[in-house]
């Protein structure tokens, strides 16, 4: 029986850059360090840990990248402007843009409060519109600028609580379409929509026993995704394969929708 032949190496981001918001921990720093293996160099951005973005620029320079770590809370608007400055100073161009910087809250409907609905909004959705508007000079410098921007199972499969979490990943979905129309054809802008994920973000979900059966359950492929199971997706609308793909939200959800 012949032996198998090792999987070829990925390069199909050499010399390509690109920033990822979110990217010190969770999805976002799988889609970094998975990024640096394909070839391209990486802008960490993060908002409170400096020293998990720190570690992964490290991390990314081991592999031979060139890698920096921007400070920025997504929220306000004046950061996300002072983030790309400064992005801008580090490199000459952008070639893609992942926004994967979010947060989540899970209330249901009577506990969910105006300021709950804001901060949601403000980082996940606003968040999200801000940077690829303030990236875009940058992008326009490429010859092939793509955005991913990153959505939920729950953006367009509703669940109960986390009402404001949802609507705002919903309304991701939406400005990507939008984005994808109005941007094109100089700049192609797609989205991932994870499903279950295990990250620190739900960690009270997937360390419950019950919740984390339940969810496995009901998940066609029976667990719980990786972040690890995200980033080949974004590398993919990253790369030179997709490029006659924009304004598509493509999930990466075990099969949840199928039920």
């Amino acid at each position: 029986m012949p032996v198998p032949k090792p999987p070829r190496e990925d390069r199909s981001l050499r010399g390509r850059t690109v920033l990822v918001t979110g990217g010190s921990r969770g999805i976002g720093r799988a889609i970094a360090e998975d990024l640096g293996r394909a070839g391209a160099d990486v802008a960490v951005g993060y908002v409170k840990d400096r020293t998990a973005a720190e570690s992964l620029v490290l991390e990314l320079e081991r592999m031979g990248r060139a890698a920096r770590a921007f400070g920025a809370d997504l929220s306000r608007p004046p950061e996300v402007h002072r983030l790309l400055q400064e992005v801008g100073a580090w490199t000459t161009r952008l070639d893609g843009l992942v926004t994967s910087g979010g947060i989540y809250r899970g209330s249901p409907v009577e506990g969910t409060s105006a300021s709950e609905w804001e901060e949601v909004l403000r980082v996940d959705l606003i968040g999200s519109f801000e940077t690829i508007r303030e990236g875009l000079p940058l992008l326009r410098t490429s010859k092939d600028p793509s955005v991913v921007t990153v959505s939920s199972v729950l953006g367009s499969h509703p669940a109960a609580g986390g009402v404001a979490y949802q609507s705002a990943k919903a309304g991701v979905e939406q400005m990507t379409r939008v984005l994808a129309r109005e941007l094109a054809p100089r700049v192609r802008v797609n989205a991932v929509a994870p499903g279950f994920i295990r990250t620190d973000l739900n960690r009270g979900g997937h360390e419950d026993p019950g919740y984390h059966a339940f969810v496995s359950g009901g998940t066609p492929l029976g667990r719980w995704g990786e972040p690890e199971d995200v980033a080949p997706a974004v590398r993919f609308l990253l790369g030179p394969g997709s490029r006659g793909i924009n304004g598509v939200v493509l999930a990466v959800d075990g099969g949840i929708p199928l039920g």
